[in-house]
């Protein structure tokens, strides 16, 4: 059946935020009428290429003169809370991009004001939506894995050139810890591949990306829940730069593994002893998942159409606080050389 209802749409923050307003604007149920930026210059190419939209320099201005029912926040992290709260005590629901909040305070305010509001808060992890990493979670879902006991995520990336375009990123004024800021992507993808974070360890140092305020290299070492053990490294300033794929992962379960593109499972070789199929080391390609969109395309068109017919969007803001609190408790624990218990939420 054809959905009827429109629904009115506004990004705040045109930067990575180009993402969301592409999105928007190709949805045959959303009105795409609300553009929010405070560089004038980025504003008004914006409202030249999608025309009927309306231009405001501040998140206050559009809300009391737009009816919104859905808003994207896409801008530095530490205002994510304060501006995706206004949001949402003007009825609109709030996709925020990662990660949600950049403390815990801010995670419960922002939670909080979702539920009081009786809006939908979702977390753009957007690499959950990407088919390489779809691929990885529809392999374990089908249990050809079996039980994860050790995951590995390493982001090795250089950030000085994304980090020289936009200053605000190693801003010492508003610190952002790697393991939260780009980390983010991989302790989401661990908790959805692995399980939930039970106790976090952390270590870092700061000898490869000096301009960057604090730690350049940050790993989280995790205990899941379930007895899995989880590991995250992200680094600022990895000559070997992004590459591509530019995340790296190991996943080793009870009956099968996978390493990048990679699988291997024990159920393609009809009980045959575990032991003689470990030393053939097997490997197939991993099966792919064919999607023609983009993952953030794919992350905003499954925000809308879970608003459209009645679903919760996921990651919603719960999940993405539980991402926040698991990469905090890294930055914790790297800073008092002790285990950590993450926030719970």
């Amino acid at each position: 059946m054809a959905v009827t209802t429109t629904l009115r749409a506004a990004v705040v923050g045109l930067g990575l935020g180009r993402h969301h307003v592409e999105a928007y604007a190709a949805h045959p149920a959303v009105e795409l009428v609300g553009l929010c930026d405070a560089n004038a210059e980025r504003l008004a190419g914006y409202l030249a290429r999608f025309p009927g939209t309306r231009g405001y320099a501040s998140l206050e201005e559009m809300l009391g003169k737009e009816r919104l029912d859905l808003v994207s926040i896409v801008t530095p992290d530490w205002l994510h809370a304060g501006m995706g709260i206004q949001a949402l005590r003007a009825g609109a629901h709030v996709v925020s991009t990662k990660p949600l909040t950049t403390t815990i305070e801010d995670a419960r305010r922002f939670v909080e004001a979702a539920d009081a509001a009786g809006r939908h808060l979702m977390v753009a992890h957007e690499r959950r939506f990407h088919p390489r990493y779809r691929a990885m979670k529809r392999v374990l879902d089908e249990g050809l894995l079996g039980q994860i006991f050790y995951a590995e995520l390493d982001y090795f990336t250089h950030k000085g050139r994304q980090f020289d375009n936009a200053p605000w990123y190693k801003s010492a004024e508003h610190p952002r810890a790697a393991i939260l800021g780009t980390g983010a992507h991989a302790v989401d993808l661990l908790r959805w591949f692995a399980g939930e974070v039970e106790e976090a360890w952390g270590a870092g140092n700061h000898l490869a990306y000096t301009e960057f305020p604090g730690d350049d290299c940050q790993i989280g070492v995790f205990k899941l829940a379930g007895g899995g053990i989880g590991k995250v490294t992200q680094t600022y300033g990895s000559l070997r730069g992004a590459g591509e794929p530019d995340l790296r992962v190991v996943l080793h379960g009870t009956k099968g593994s996978i390493e990048d593109e990679k699988l291997f499972s024990l159920d393609f070789f009809d009980g045959a002893p575990a032991a003689e199929v470990a030393e053939r080391r097997p490997w197939r390609a991993l099966p792919p998942v064919q999607q023609q969109e983009s993952s953030h395309r794919a992350t905003i068109n499954h925000f809308v159409d879970c608003l459209l017919h009645g679903r919760d969007p996921q990651p919603d803001g719960r999940e993405g606080a539980r991402t926040v609190a698991a990469c905090l408790a890294v930055v914790e624990s790297s800073r008092t050389g002790k285990p950590v218990r993450p926030a719970q939420f």
